[in-house]
């Protein structure tokens, strides 16, 4: 698909002319037309077009002020607009480049000159369209756990930092949950690592398509995965983890025709918002003395934290649950 590109003229021929001599490149066949800056300024905002070429002088709306309504909308600044004007003076020249234009062609234009211009800014546009999405790219991948797709342990912590300064200053609920695949060693085990890899990005998607937008799932280490829920009070916590439980245990996991059934445990800790704010630490380790007490109480089930959980023996050295 072609570039699209606004032309603004108050002109009509002057806008067919120039439509005509982009149009003898490939790619440049897509036209949408103003007659002045405001209608322009709306197609900017509706089409996004990938470049604009604009007449300076215009009744009523003209470049100038076209170009000051482009800058109230950051999202736009990266569409270079080319302004024609008639003008020698140098004054007028910096005006127009200080209000954001990309460059400026004087009228009556050369034809190949326009061309010329209109093609590097396009290709500079392309350009830093790419390195955008590179970067994304790149931000997305620094984020992520390459095997599940969710959150890594690292984006994580930042996730949860930012969660409870956000509920120590608007008493919001905040609840950790986290999640460990029982008996996950016997299905790499007896099954093979492949098999293994299978599970956690299954249990992953189930994970995801479980929660809400709102909310963070990260892998936390191995096969166990973090879950910040945002506002959210403890029987919501306790409905929605009861649900991911069961999806769990009744999925069937199937890879290169072995097949098999997972079940996880977890462990809840809420932060009701009302009294002292835990620190990261000490809720990540409130969901893990839970989490230790569902592995001890058969597994396949849930625990909430509580005091008392606190004064049971601590887990070993390695960080490991019960066996």
């Amino acid at each position: 698909m072609g570039a699209l590109i606004l032309v603004v003229d108050d002109s009509a021929s002057i806008r067919s002319q120039i439509r005509g001599v982009l149009q003898q490149v490939e790619g440049f066949e897509n036209f949408i037309e103003a007659s002045e800056g405001l209608s322009a300024f709306k197609l900017m905002v509706d089409r996004h077009p990938d470049l604009v070429v604009c007449d300076l002088i215009m009744p009523v709306f003209d470049g100038l002020k076209f170009l000051a309504l482009r800058a109230t909308r950051p999202e736009l600044a990266n569409i270079p607009v080319i302004m024609l004007t008639a003008e020698g003076d140098a004054d007028r020249k910096v005006e127009v480049f200080d209000q954001g234009a990309s460059d400026y062609v004087m009228k009556p234009f050369n034809d190949r000159e326009l061309l010329a211009r209109v093609k590097v800014h396009y290709r500079l546009k392309v350009l830093q369209d790419e390195l955008r999405e590179a970067n994304k790219r790149l931000e997305s991948l620094a984020d992520t756990d390459g095997l599940t797709g969710l959150f890594n342990r690292r984006y994580f912590d930042a996730i949860l930092g930012r969660e409870l300064q956000r509920t120590e200053r608007y008493k919001t609920p905040l609840a950790l949950v986290l999640l460990d695949i029982d008996h996950f060693k016997r299905v790499n085990d007896n099954f093979g690592h492949p098999m293994g890899d299978e599970v956690l990005r299954n249990v992953s998607r189930i994970v995801m398509s479980g929660v809400r937008v709102t909310d963070s799932a990260a892998r936390y280490g191995g096969e166990e995965i973090a879950i910040v829920f945002t506002q959210t009070t403890a029987p919501g916590v306790s409905e929605v983890t009861e649900r991911l439980r069961q999806r769990l245990a009744d999925f069937s996991h199937v890879y290169q025709g072995n097949g098999l059934k997972c079940t996880a445990s977890f462990g809840i800790s809420v932060c009701d918002g009302r009294g002292v704010t835990p620190s990261a630490k000490e809720l990540v380790e409130r969901a893990d003395r839970a989490l230790y007490r569902a592995k001890r109480s058969g597994r396949n089930c849930i625990v909430s934290w509580t005091p008392e959980l606190d004064l049971e023996p601590t887990l070993s050295a390695s960080g490991e649950h019960a066996p």
